[in-house]
């Protein structure tokens, strides 16, 4: 007798979903154990640890909060002191010019921070936009 036959005649199907089943449980109790392991190490390192140390590792109840003021980019020159420095680059350029145009030279001449001194004077509207992807200087 061979194959299906020899199987159902011996109780191999029994035997296979037993097999399986214990297998399968064996593996949930595997996971549960590991995904709980940091609850039983943090059980044994209290355990282990002096009372006096057990008292000190003790979060303290809160931390007071300290208001912090909001953060000002004070390392920027002000508006009023970057249109002295950028005004003789931009009279280099075509009006209108771009940019990435006044952003080179600003580089060449190894001007701190160009991208935000750009866009302050940007935000200032002392650099108009044109609508185009150009710029004109505004000569208030």
């Amino acid at each position: 007798m061979f194959g299906f036959d020899n199987i159902a005649a011996n109780n191999g199907w029994a035997m296979a979903a037993v097999g399986a089943t214990i297998v399968f449980s064996g593996l949930v109790v595997l996971s549960f154990v590991i995904s709980q392991i940091h609850k039983l190490l943090k059980l044994m390192e209290k355990r282990e640890a002096p009372p006096e140390q057990q008292e000190a590792a003790q979060p303290a109840v809160e931390a007071p909060k300290v208001a912090t003021p909001a953060i000002k980019t004070a390392y920027l020159p002000s508006v009023d002191d970057l249109i002295p420095i950028y005004r003789p680059l931009v009279e280099q350029l075509d009006d209108p010019f771009e940019l990435s145009q006044l952003y080179q030279i600003s580089q060449k001449m190894d001007l701190a921070h160009p991208h935000l001194s750009i866009r302050q004077l940007w935000e200032a509207n002392v650099l108009i936009s044109q609508g185009d992807g150009t710029f004109t200087w505004n000569k208030l």
